[in-house]
């Protein structure tokens, strides 16, 4: 947030993820003579990938509120930093002017600097935890990677049948899901943008702050190659010899 001072951006990585759970079951099923294999060389697979969520930071790249034209400033937080993380894509509640009497008295105690700043970015305020831009020419307190993003929550299934035509020779017929649950996953608020309104970590984004409208994949231009795609299906054939 400041050169002078790197102390200031003591905190989490960006890829601090605290819990991760990876799974794959493989099982074939049993067999019995039949004609033409039919019940013979079935096999299902899958795959589940569970992960908490990253942390993501507030960066003001608009304003220069600190003066010191840096233009990383982080704004003041009081409360906790969870009801502003998860969010999914429902936006962080956003308050202009000094129409929010709970930002308002906050900013008050803060001094006329703080009120001034408030009336002019409007503050941000979700459960009984808010976001208030800092006095013109200070610094704000909120910590690096203080806020969490949404997760990982995918489940892969795959079904193969296999045929053998002679001891060198086979065939095998896959069926592939990918998040076969359709579970939308959606990328980090820093990684996510809206078109003329910048970066969805950047509180004077109007409307988006907080959160995020994009996969993953789609986020890093990589749709469905990245994670966090829609169900898609796969059909294949594989010639083994």
């Amino acid at each position: 947030m400041y050169s002078q001072n790197p102390k200031l951006d003591y905190g989490s990585s960006q890829f601090d993820v605290r819990h991760r759970f990876t799974g794959a079951v493989t099982y074939a099923l049993p067999e019995k003579k039949s004609r033409g294999q039919m019940l013979e060389g079935w096999q299902v697979n899958s795959i589940v990938n569970l992960a908490t969520g990253a942390p993501w930071q507030v960066i003001d790249s608009t304003t220069d509120v600190s003066g010191t034209r840096e233009f990383t400033d982080r704004w003041n937080f009081y409360g906790n930093p969870n009801h502003f993380s998860y969010r999914g894509s429902a936006v962080i509640p956003w308050s202009s002017g000094t129409s929010n009497a709970a930002c308002l008295s906050k900013a008050t105690s803060m001094g006329a600097g703080a009120v001034s700043s408030f009336a002019k970015w409007g503050c941000f305020v979700s459960g009984n935890s808010m976001m208030l831009p800092p006095a013109l020419g200070t610094l704000g307190t909120m910590g690096r990677d203080i806020f969490r993003d949404n997760g990982l929550s995918l489940f892969d299934l795959s079904v193969t049948k296999k045929w053998r035509f002679t001891e060198r020779f086979s065939a095998q017929f896959r069926a592939e899901f990918f998040n076969i649950l359709n579970v939308a996953t959606y990328a980090s608020p820093a990684g996510a943008t809206t078109i003329g309104s910048g970066q969805h970590n950047n509180p004077t984004t109007v409307g988006g702050f907080g959160t995020s409208l994009t996969t993953p994949d789609v986020a890093n231009a990589n749709p469905q190659i990245g994670i966090g795609a829609a169900r898609s299906t796969q059909l294949g054939l594989k010639l083994t010899f």
